[in-house]
């Protein structure tokens, strides 16, 4: 089978099939691009306001290894980092406290753990349902993430990366409530 991608107008495209000479082809659309394809802007400014609480977002999600490596990181055993530095969240899942509404790891908008950092903040501001749609990324990152409108473009496929990386770790998490 042969296959061919011919573009119709901006941002669609066909895929034409060729199965034989006797079968007409068939046109399937190929998924529509992300809106974020092209890349989008981003450099920290280590501002801090990804880590101070607003709205839904007060949550920092810890998972069993990410607790493991924050204690690693404190010189603690990982039972101590949790009674200390955790607790659960309506659903049960572990996260990280806030105080004064702001992660308790911020000082001086500077993250006091960030070489041991969780997934979460890793992958800022690329988390699959910020990047539903340009709207969200506006109202949920733009509105209040300097960086989000300066500095080199993420391509896409790191984009893509950091979402994977956040599924991933909402899955393992999902497992270790």
């Amino acid at each position: 089978m042969l296959s061919r991608s011919t573009t119709i107008s901006r941002g669609s495209a066909i895929r034409v099939s060729i199965l034989s000479d006797s079968v007409a082809p068939s046109l399937r659309p190929l998924p529509p691009l992300p809106w974020w394809s092209g890349g989008l802007p981003f450099q920290c400014t280590q501002c801090g306001e990804c880590c101070r609480a607003r709205g839904a977002y007060q949550f920092v999600y810890v998972g069993k290894e990410e607790r493991r490596a924050l204690a690693r990181f404190l010189g603690l055993d990982s039972a101590a980092f949790t009674r200390r530095y955790t607790v659960r969240d309506p659903s049960g899942y572990r996260t990280l406290r806030f105080s004064g509404g702001a992660c308790i790891f911020l000082r001086d908008n500077r993250c006091r753990v960030h070489p041991a950092k969780p997934v979460q903040c890793r992958t800022w501001p690329f988390w699959p349902e910020l990047l539903r749609s340009r709207a969200v990324y506006a109202r949920e990152v733009q509105s209040l993430c300097p960086g989000s409108r300066r500095g080199p473009r993420t391509d896409a496929a790191e984009i893509r990366r950091q979402m994977q990386e956040t599924r991933h770790s909402e899955a393992a998490d999902s497992r270790l409530k």
